[in-house]
């Protein structure tokens, strides 16, 4: 009995896919200079870049002040702080309207609160 057997270490190994990227803006407004966001569901590295790239067109397009609600974020990495941090950076102003467990977590782990401090709205 002749049987052919194939190593594993000779078959092509698979590639797993890339990551799904979901949208985590959940809406999306403007009036006048301010960009107003809600954004949900889990923010990582991978989720956050389209989420940049909003924030890079949106201050293209000359706004000036981003208000976030993020009370429906469940989970959130450093890919977040850096976006609206890169925000800040370009001397815009941020509001975070507002923040869930997650978000308030990773703020106070990273130190960023202060930066990202909740103002209200006028």
């Amino acid at each position: 009995m002749n049987t052919t057997a194939s190593p594993s270490h000779i078959l092509p190994k698979k590639h797993s896919p890339a990551p799904r990227v979901t949208s985590v803006v959940a809406s999306c407004r403007t009036e006048g200079s301010t960009l107003s966001i809600a954004v949900q569901g889990e923010i990582d590295h991978f989720t956050a870049a389209p989420l940049s790239a909003l924030l890079t067109s949106a201050a293209a397009f000359g706004h000036t002040c981003l208000v976030v609600d993020a009370s429906r974020v469940t989970f959130c990495d450093s890919g977040f702080v850096n976006a609206l941090l890169a925000w800040r950076r370009g001397g815009r102003r941020l509001v975070l309207a507002a923040a869930s467990t997650a978000v308030r977590r990773l703020l106070a782990a990273t130190r960023c609160g202060h930066l990202l401090a909740k103002e209200a709205r006028g």
